[in-house]
């Protein structure tokens, strides 16, 4: 597969390192460093279509060559992608392979959808690190004017895949192995082969997650296909940058040259354990046409969740992220309520606020309480957006407080007031805490309720108020 990695990565890297260039031009349009508040404001990159276009190209490439080789008995390692133009590849793979059209034109659109994820989430991830990196530079005090004219000529010279080592194989390359893997799966989907073969490559790079699949130095493990390993850990990947192969066995080489084994779970369970999100099998859990939760926790970091479509069925295992919901269909949206959140102190705040919300149109999940840093303890997800809740009194000090305490939980803020309070001095703190010099808000979308009146706002349109 590093073949197809390598045809891909220097068109990729191009189109990454366009976007990134555009957003340091964002920053400053000379070559003097951004201030402290221009780097901590948020971006987010429009989607390159190019870039989702070769990221397309790359996986199907991927899944149709695992098509072929399952078809051709190959094994992982034999082969190599034919010397064509990288845009004709996947034309010539479908030459190869008996696909219908009826049978691309179904999975195509799948094929997209994992695309554009791969490819807009990336970008994302360039411009935070290098975001990240300024940001410490100029906090450490040192070097700052350096950084900033060497991530400038990382972006000039189409070098934007030196930003951060290793995250092409992180992303790309698993990816690829995740969709060739598919691809053999998909030609044994009816008919499975009696048995599956791991080719696991032992040197100072093998993981010690793989490593676990060296029973008594022996690299491959072959193991009948209704083993219970498959069902329980599945097929690789197992974890990043994973290089174990997989090769289908078929009758007539067992006994021969291969040796069918079969390893007890307890010895199994003991040594292997795949890395969370990985493993299983690519087609029944969807991994390989959704975003994965690592996909989605990144997605709601950045907040593009809302850029993609299905937003009920947007993450692969939607039983073990979304279970524990009750849907409440309220005017033209409804409320998913955790069944956790009920017991929140603030639950009927947060219930009484979302039913406005709801009757408008939105989609709510009242969310319980979550420790994980992507996602805090937000109230709730509005639309696939993050949102918190503050409840005031509406002096100056309770609604500062609430613009500073509330952006630690979710970087989309509602404010709820008493109804008949003085609107000014409210909104001259507000426009005080995000024109600050010093540790402005952070705050993207702002609602503000007075009693039942909803104002909305977007940061830039707050820095822009003209106020008495």
């Amino acid at each position: 597969m590093d073949s197809l990695s390598n045809a891909a990565q220097k068109r990729i890297g191009a189109r990454i390192a366009k976007t990134l260039s555009a957003y340091l031009k964002t920053l400053s349009g000379t070559d003097t460093p951004p201030s402290k508040e221009q780097l901590e404001e948020p971006f987010l990159p429009e989607a390159d279509p190019y870039l989702v276009r070769e990221t397309e190209t790359l996986i199907a490439t991927a899944l149709l060559l695992g098509m072929d080789h399952a078809s051709r008995k190959l094994n992982a390692a034999d082969g190599e992608i034919p010397p064509l133009p990288f845009e004709d590849a996947v034309s010539f793979m479908k030459s190869r392979i008996p696909v219908t059209k009826a049978e691309w034109n179904a999975l195509e659109p799948k094929l997209r959808f994992r695309a554009f994820t791969v490819a807009r989430l990336a970008q994302c991830d360039y411009i935070e690190a290098a975001r990240g990196r300024l940001i410490s530079a100029l906090q450490d005090g040192q070097g700052f004017a350096s950084t900033w004219n060497d991530i400038k000529a990382i972006a000039e010279e189409d070098g934007a895949l030196n930003l951060r080592p290793g995250y092409w194989e992180n992303v790309f390359r698993t990816n690829t192995q995740t969709a060739y893997t598919a691809g053999k799966l998909m030609q044994f989907r009816y008919k499975p082969p009696p048995a599956w073969r791991l080719l696991v490559i032992d040197d100072s790079r093998t993981s010690d997650i793989c490593r676990g699949l060296i029973l008594e130095g022996k690299r491959d493990i072959v193991m009948p296909s209704d083993h219970p390993f498959w069902g329980k850990f599945g097929f690789p990947p197992y974890h990043y940058q994973c290089r174990t192969g997989l090769q289908a066995v078929y009758q007539s080489q067992i006994g021969t040259d291969v040796q069918v084994e079969n390893p007890s779970m307890k010895g199994l369970r003991k040594n292997f354990k795949p890395m969370k999100g990985f493993g299983g099998n690519q087609l029944d859990n969807g991994n390989y046409y959704m975003m994965t939760p690592a996909m989605f926790e990144r997605g709601l970091r950045y907040g593009v969740i809302n850029e993609f479509t299905m937003l009920d069925n947007i993450v692969a295992d939607f039983d073990s992220v979304w279970k524990g919901y009750k849907r409440e269909i309220v005017g033209k949206g409804w409320i998913d309520i955790h069944e956790k959140a009920i017991r929140r102190r603030e639950f009927n705040k947060n219930y009484e606020t979302a039913l406005k919300l709801a009757t408008e149109g939105s989609h709510i999940k009242i969310l319980p309480v979550h420790n994980a840093d992507y996602w805090r303890s937000a109230d709730y997800l509005i639309d696939a957006s993050l949102w918190e809740l503050e409840t005031r009194n509406g002096s100056h000090s309770s609604i500062d407080n609430a613009i500073r305490e509330g952006q630690e939980q979710a970087l989309n803020l509602i404010i709820q007031l008493p109804k008949n309070i003085d609107r000014i001095p409210v909104l001259q703190t507000i426009f005080k805490r995000f024109t600050r010099k010093d540790s402005p808000a952070r705050v993207r979308n702002l609602i503000v309720f007075f009693g039942d009146d909803k104002n909305q706002w977007t940061a830039d349109q707050i820095r822009r108020w003209k106020l008495p």
